[in-house]
This record gives structure tokens, C-alpha cells and sequence, in this order.
């Protein structure tokens, strides 16, 4: 069953059961600079390879974090996440596998700047 949560905007959304995560990925995609998509994001996916914890990093300097029941849960990614040697992109983005201390430190610097906002 899956559970439902609203976003800032008084959406309903609905996401899936998450399992323990079990795996951290990091994605750059030197294309968006120009458009209103993140030029980083970092991914947390659990053993179903569905994205748990995400932070969405754009090139004016905001940042969003997205989990379930957050105001900005429902920028979870839709679906799985593919394997990083399946991420084929002409334009450019390049998907990494990172570590979880890596994930956790970005996470924690990141919140702090946004509850400071």
C-alpha cells in the first residue's frame, strides 16, 4: 500500500514503502545551467533501486530536499533509478555511485542552510 502526503502546496501525493537504504548516487547535468532543472542532485535508493532521500542542487544556488512526507517529497524521482553503467546521456550528465558519510554530511550541511532561509 502505498502512503499518501501532502506537499507546501496542499497536494496529495503517494509514494511507496521504502526499505533500509542501500545505495547513493550523484548525478550532474552540465546541460540545465540554462533551464530551470538541478545541476546536481545526490540520491539515496533502497535495495528496490527507488529513491528515498533526494537533494536537487540548481545553478542559482537553491537547493531542495526531498523525503517522504516533506514539503518537497513529492520531487522524489518517479520509478526506479537505473544502474550507473545503464545512464547513457549524449548531453553530458554523468551519474556516479557515492558513499553514505558522503550523503549524510551533504544532507546535513544542506538542511542547515535551508531551515537558516
Amino acid at each position: 500500500m502505498m502512503k499518501s502526503y501532502r506537499n507546501r502546496h496542499g497536494v496529495t501525493y503517494y509514494l511507496p514503502d521504502f526499505g533500509p537504504p542501500v545505495r547513493w548516487l550523484s548525478c550532474a547535468d552540465v546541460s540545465s545551467r540554462e533551464t530551470d532543472l538541478p545541476v546536481v542532485s545526490y540520491f539515496e535508493c533502497d535495495a528496490g533501486n527507488l529513491g528515498c532521500r533526494a537533494m536537487h542542487i540548481y545553478a542559482d544556488g537553491r537547493v531542495l530536499l526531498a523525503y517522504p512526507g516533506g514539503l518537497d517529497g513529492d520531487h522524489l524521482p518517479e520509478g526506479e533509478l537505473p544502474p550507473v553503467g545503464e545512464v547513457d546521456d549524449p548531453d553530458g550528465a554523468q551519474t556516479r555511485e557515492t558513499t553514505k558519510p558522503e550523503f549524510d554530511a551533504l544532507w546535513a550541511v544542506l538542511s542547515r542552510l535551508e531551515s537558516s532561509a
